[in-house]
């Protein structure tokens, strides 16, 4: 079960933490985005098709192309 928490900025942080898998957690302007992206990266470590994409979401165009 996720754990949703309204931030002082008002956006909204969603935690998970499942056994076997890292905490894994994602802020978003609205509560029901929060929602939705909690209940399919939850479905996602349950089915085994659950990928860590926190590095890749946080590399910028310019740090690509200077790889």
């Amino acid at each position: 079960m996720p754990t949703l928490v309204k931030t002082p900025s008002g956006t909204w942080k969603a935690v998970i933490r499942k056994t076997g898998f890292p905490t894994t957690i994602k802020t978003f302007r609205l509560k029901r985005d929060a929602e939705d992206w909690a209940r399919r990266t939850e479905d996602e470590m349950v089915r085994g098709l659950f990928v860590q994409r926190a590095a890749s979401e946080r590399l910028t165009f310019e740090s690509a192309i200077g790889r």
